[in-house]
């Protein structure tokens, strides 16, 4: 059925774990008279066939990720007025307040928004929702002949990419994913080895701590999928050079996947649209919109087409710096940077100059040769000077969130 940090679990051994989440005192009333539930848990074969008992039994389920602390995953449970929380393990369940409990709308998925951008927000996708997402995912997975290939899933499966992607989507396919959850990069590397045809399913920050083992210890990389943000360039040189196939996919969480790059053109590259849905997108840069059925979803992302339907991110539109009513793109200065022998990783973002306004700083990872005014020259060779950096500072890795993405808005606010 599937693997959980390489141990296989048959058909019916998940049976016998949902009979076992049948009995529990907190179903005793009946699973059919509440609807909601968290589940918050650093145990994968838990949190995953907890959350498949859920969905199989028509109730809803809000995954939350595993290192969440107790207090934190019993607000955000509430807020989503959850019934309970099972917290680490089935027999640690917590009931919640009962002023709280919702019990409109269809068995559904509950998700926050990463909040890489303000207060997350919480958004419901109906089980029926995701049956649509899947079948027009694996549609694209098998015009590409990648439907039989094994899903090595390190990204969360509490995330609709990890979940919805590398694991539901599989199942329905009738292959046997590999979950990996928090392994090491030895475990990684046997698990690869030992699956010749994997699809590897993961995000750019995972990506990055594996590249040397991924370059020099001898893994051969088959499909490579990457998404939750976007591809550095010097990443994405690599993993194009390292990997058979290179995959990238975009979407948000109102949406779930909204497209598929196969054989990426570029670290850039978001591909085409799913069948199910429509994005609109125009040759000159502009926000990304989703449209399925009659629901319109605005991203937040700045895009454009390129190639007939292939549509390139250009990043977040909140991120724009304005110098002096001119727009920079941060994504921009970060592909110029990136090209400069020596860096490993660069962020670009908005500073606010107490004379001059708006402003380009930057965050750099390179080889210790590597000098801020290195980066700022070659900025200045290859760029207007406007979009050039003002500052640069040089560091050992970059902040990033527990989702592994960038958030410009912090280093904004926190003025580093």
């Amino acid at each position: 059925m599937f693997a959980v940090n390489q141990e296989r679990i048959s058909r019916s051994a998940y049976k016998q774990l949902l009979d076992r989440y049948e009995q529990l005192d907190s179903f005793r009333h009946g699973i059919s008279e509440t609807r909601r539930y968290a589940v918050c848990s650093s145990d994968p074969l838990f949190a995953l066939t907890m959350i498949l008992f859920l969905r199989e039994r028509g109730l809803s389920v809000l995954p939350l990720h595993g290192d969440t602390p107790i207090e934190t995953a019993s607000r955000l449970a509430e807020r989503a007025g959850c019934t309970g929380l099972f917290y680490g393990a089935a027999e640690q369940y917590y009931p919640l307040d009962a002023s709280a409990i919702h019990t409109d709308g269809p068995p559904s998925i509950y998700q926050f928004s990463s909040g890489t951008t303000g207060e997350p927000k919480l958004i419901r996708r109906s089980w029926e929702e995701i049956n649509v997402e899947i079948a027009a995912y694996n549609d694209r997975i098998a015009a590409h002949a990648l439907a039989e290939d094994t899903p090595v899933v390190l990204a969360s499966i509490t995330h609709a990419y990890g979940l919805i992607s590398g694991v539901l989507s599989a199942l329905e396919r009738g292959v046997e994913p590999v979950v990996m959850s928090g392994m090491g990069p030895k475990a990684i590397a046997q698990c690869l080895k030992a699956t010749p045809n994997h699809l590897l399913y993961s995000v750019p920050a995972l990506l990055q701590g594996l590249n040397p083992l991924f370059e020099y210890g001898g893994v051969k990389l088959r499909s490579v999928m990457s998404s939750g943000a976007p591809m550095s360039p010097i990443l994405y040189e690599h993993y194009s050079q390292a990997s058979a196939v290179l995959l990238q996919q975009y979407g948000c969480t109102e949406a779930g996947c909204a497209s598929l790059a196969v054989g990426m053109k570029s670290y850039d590259d978001l591909g085409t649209p799913l069948g199910h849905l429509v994005i609109q997108a125009s040759a000159e840069p502009s926000e990304l919109i989703i449209s399925i059925g009659e629901r319109m979803i605005s991203t937040g992302d700045l895009g454009c087409s390129f190639g007939g339907s292939n549509i390139r991110f250009l990043g977040r539109i909140d991120d724009l710096i304005n110098v002096s009513g001119l727009k920079v793109t941060p994504a921009e200065v970060e592909e110029v940077i990136c090209r400069l022998e020596g860096v490993i990783e660069a962020v670009v973002y908005r500073g606010i100059h107490p004379i001059n306004g708006e402003m380009v700083r930057a965050q750099v990872v390179a080889a210790d040769n590597v000098t801020a005014g290195d980066v700022r020259e070659w900025c200045l060779r290859h760029l207007p000077p406007y979009k050039a950096p003002s500052e640069v500072r040089m560091t050992a890795s970059i902040p990033r969130m527990p989702s592994g993405k960038i958030s410009r808005k912090l280093l904004e606010q926190e003025g580093v």
